[in-house]
C-alpha cells in the first residue's frame, strides 16, 4: 500500500508538470516504441564518439520511461503488451551504454549479466501469464533502480565526455546502488507470480 501510495503521489506530480503537453490521443505503448528505436541509435553515436549527442538522446530517452508509465496510469491505457515492453526497452537502453563502457570494472559485468537474466525473466514469465494471467507490471524498486542506473550511465557519459575520474567514480558506486535494487526488484516480481502461480494451481485443482 505505502509503495502504491507513493507511485500515485508520483504520477500525480508528473502529470501535473508534463501530461497537460500531451494529447490524449497518444498511447503510452508509442513511447516505449521510440524508447525502443533510440537503443541503435544511442549505440551507433557511442561507436562513432559521438558522446554528447548520445547523451543527450539517452535523456530525451529515459525521460520517456517515467511518462509512458504515468500516461497508462492516469489514463487508463494499461496494456499487457506494455508491461512487458516497457521493461525490455529500459534494459535495451542502459545494456546499449554499459557495453560501450566496457568490462573494466566488475559491477558493470554483473550488471550486464543481471540484465540478461532480468530480460530473458521477462520473456518466459510473460508467456507464463499469457497462459495463466496478466503480466506482471512493474514495482516501486524497479522504478528505483531505474532511476539509480539512469542517473549512474548518464554520469558515467558526462565523466567520460570531461574525463572526469571523480564523476566516473561516483556513477559506479550508484551503479552498485542500483544493482542492490534491482534484485529487490526481482524477489517482487518473483513474490507476484508465484501467487498467480498459486491461484491457477487451485483453480486447476477445482476443475478436475
Amino acid at each position: 500500500m505505502k509503495s502504491q501510495s507513493f507511485q500515485d503521489k508520483l504520477d500525480i506530480i508528473i502529470e501535473k508538470v508534463f501530461l497537460w503537453a500531451i494529447p490524449e490521443w497518444v498511447k503510452p505503448n508509442w513511447l516505449t516504441y521510440f524508447r525502443i528505436l533510440t537503443v541503435p541509435i544511442i549505440g551507433y553515436l557511442l561507436h562513432n564518439g559521438n558522446i554528447k549527442s548520445a547523451f543527450i538522446l539517452f535523456i530525451v530517452s529515459v525521460s520517456s520511461d517515467f511518462l509512458d508509465g504515468t500516461i497508462a496510469r492516469r489514463r487508463n491505457k494499461i496494456t499487457d503488451l506494455g508491461k512487458v515492453l516497457d521493461p525490455i526497452a529500459d534494459k535495451m537502453l542502459i545494456a546499449t551504454i554499459l557495453i560501450y563502457i566496457g568490462f573494466e570494472y566488475l559491477i558493470i559485468k554483473i550488471f550486464l549479466i543481471f540484465i540478461i537474466f532480468e530480460i530473458i525473466s521477462v520473456i518466459f514469465g510473460s508467456v507464463l501469464a499469457y497462459k495463466i494471467g496478466r503480466p506482471v507490471g512493474a514495482n516501486i524498486y524497479g522504478k528505483i533502480k531505474m532511476v539509480l542506473q539512469s542517473l549512474s550511465v548518464g554520469t558515467f557519459l558526462i565523466g567520460i565526455f570531461l574525463n572526469n575520474k571523480l564523476l566516473i567514480t561516483g556513477s559506479v558506486y550508484v551503479l552498485s546502488i542500483a544493482l542492490f535494487f534491482a534484485v529487490l526488484a526481482g524477489i517482487e516480481v518473483y513474490r507476484k507470480k508465484r501467487i498467480v502461480l498459486k491461484k491457477h494451481f487451485k483453480n486447476f485443482i477445482r476443475s478436475i
